[in-house]
C-alpha cells in the first residue's frame, strides 16, 4: 500500500518550521511521498490577508526543490474558495486509488481542534494523521485526545517529535519591512524570492 502524507496550510510564507515537519514526517513515518497543498483560503483565517496563491506556491516549490519525496500541489488554489481538508483528502484519494493510505500532517494545536472541522466524523474515520509534537507541550491533553479518537473512530494517529522553531508569519513580515535577514526563518532561495518580488512590503 502506498503511504501519502498531505500537508496543508496557508504557508504565508513557508518557513523552516514547515520544512522540518514535512521532512520528518517522511523519514519517521516511512511515507512514500508528501504532498504540500497551499490553501486558497483557510476556514479559520478567512479575514486574514495573504500573499497571492502564485507567490505562496512558488515559495513552497523553492523550499522543497531538493526533497525527492516532497511535492507541491495547487489543487486547493485551482479550486478556489475556502479550502476544506476533507475535500482535498477525498480528491487525492480518488486520484491515487484505493490502495493508498492518506496521512494528514499537522501540528498539535490544530490537531486538538480537529473535531470542529467540516465533516470531522468522516475525516477521522477515513484518514490517518501525523501530528508534530514537542516534548512536554500539551502532552497529557494530546494523549487523552488520541485515546478518545481511537475509541470513537479506530483510526491511525502517529506522533513525531519534530524540530521546533519559534517562528510566526507576523515576525517574518516585520523582519522584511525592517530590512533584516531572514536566514533563521526561511531558506535562502525563499528569501531571495521574497525580496526580488517585494512580496510582503508594507505588511506587518
Amino acid at each position: 500500500m502506498t503511504k501519502i502524507g498531505v500537508f496543508g496550510g496557508t504557508f504565508d510564507p513557508v518557513h523552516w518550521g514547515h520544512i522540518y515537519l514535512a521532512r520528518q514526517a517522511v523519514s519517521e513515518c516511512d511515507l512514500d511521498m508528501v504532498i504540500v497543498t497551499p490553501a486558497a483560503a483557510q476556514p479559520f483565517k478567512q479575514e486574514q490577508a495573504t500573499a497571492s496563491g502564485v507567490h505562496r506556491f512558488n515559495m513552497i516549490n523553492l523550499a522543497f526543490e531538493v526533497d525527492e519525496k516532497i511535492y507541491v500541489s495547487d489543487i486547493e488554489l485551482k479550486k478556489g474558495g475556502v479550502s476544506y481538508t476533507i475535500d482535498t483528502l477525498s480528491e487525492i484519494k480518488r486520484l491515487h486509488g484505493k490502495d493508498t493510505e492518506i496521512f494528514f500532517i499537522l501540528g498539535v494545536d490544530a490537531f486538538l481542534k480537529v473535531e470542529q472541522w467540516k465533516d470531522a466524523e468522516k475525516l477521522l474515520r477515513d484518514y490517518s494523521f501525523v501530528v508534530g509534537t514537542r516534548p512536554g507541550y500539551r502532552q497529557n491533553e494530546l494523549e487523552g485526545f488520541i485515546g478518545h479518537l481511537n475509541i470513537v473512530y479506530s483510526n491511525k494517529i502517529m506522533t513525531i517529535k519534530n524540530k521546533q522553531i519559534d517562528i510566526s508569519s507576523t515576525e517574518i513580515k516585520r523582519a522584511i519591512n525592517l530590512c533584516e535577514s531572514l536566514s533563521g526563518f526561511v531558506p535562502p532561495d525563499v528569501e531571495r524570492y521574497i525580496n526580488s518580488n517585494e512580496v510582503y512590503r508594507g505588511i506587518y
